[in-house]
């Protein structure tokens, strides 16, 4: 499925997609939320968590676009 295409907090254009979908798997997500902190942006406790709650989030370029989003 393709990501919508969005303007995010930043001003800038982004995308919007279900978390799932954003990554090949849970491992490449545990990956760069593990360095990035990705759980805790989007208000998780751990990976394992917001892998399992698949929310639609959105990101663009800026690290601080990435959210969860209000479904539109």
């Amino acid at each position: 499925m393709a990501n919508k295409r969005v303007i995010c907090k930043s001003g800038i254009g982004g995308w919007q997609g279900k978390l799932q979908e954003q990554y090949n798997c849970f491992e490449e997500f545990k990956s760069y939320s593990d360095i990035y902190g990705l759980a805790s942006r989007l208000g998780y406790t751990s990976s394992k968590e917001a892998w399992k709650k698949n929310p639609l989030i959105r990101g663009s370029v800026v690290p601080s676009d990435y959210e969860i989003a209000s479904p539109q």
